[in-house]
């Protein structure tokens, strides 16, 4: 079996078929098809990005999809009179369960513009990663599920840049951490819960 991630980076790659915000609604069920086929099912859930058009994709062959994709016609700039099928979203079932655990958004273009993680598999979403130009920009986690936002991170060109927490649920920042590349470079932590750094200690 493959692990969350392995399967998360083998669908976003492309590796099968062509490629997640609030609340979880029931995950839509449509009959199984291959990545080619396409299957007009019912407006799924009410979620943003849920159309009539779906494609699915049952990666563990147990006669049940983990891949979702939805598409929108429009016209065709290419073929005057003609539509075409752009994706606009992307659900993934990552450990199997039968239960969406990944929303992937996308813009006109196909580059990704927001996903939504159940990372805990509780049947609601915890994290939030925002895109541009088809690459992380940052992204908000519920760490402790208690409706809030607690840790934030930053990032530039892709790559992790800055992190920051609120450790004590307050809703204030109180730890800062800055990363070069992808390694820790270096910690401010605010004490007193003033909104101010306190210490500041450098990654060995």
């Amino acid at each position: 079996m493959r692990t969350p991630i392995a399967f998360y980076v083998l669908v976003a790659t492309g590796t099968t078929m062509a490629g997640c915000g609030g609340g979880k609604t029931p995950s839509p069920q449509p009959a199984v098809a291959t990545p080619a086929a396409r299957t007009t099912v019912a407006n799924a859930g009410g979620r943003q990005g849920a159309t009539d058009i779906v494609r699915t994709a049952d990666i563990d062959d147990d006669g049940r999809p983990e891949v979702f994709k939805y598409y929108k016609s429009v016209p065709d700039p290419e073929r005057p009179g003609q539509s075409k099928d752009v994706l606009v979203r992307q659900d993934l079932d990552v450990n199997w369960d039968g239960k969406i655990d990944i929303w992937r958004y996308f813009d006109e273009d196909g580059q990704p513009e927001r996903e939504e993680w159940d990372t805990d598999y509780d049947g609601n979403v915890d994290e939030t990663r925002f895109f541009a130009s088809g690459k992380i920009t940052r992204s908000e986690r519920d760490r402790n599920n208690d409706g809030k936002t607690d840790v934030f991170r930053y990032y530039t060109e892709g790559k992790l840049d800055r992190k920051e927490s609120d450790t004590n649920g307050d809703g204030a920042i109180d730890r800062w951490e800055y990363y070069n590349g992808r390694v820790l470079d270096r910690v401010g932590i605010d004490k007193d819960h003033d909104g101010k750094v306190d210490a500041w200690a450098k990654a060995e």
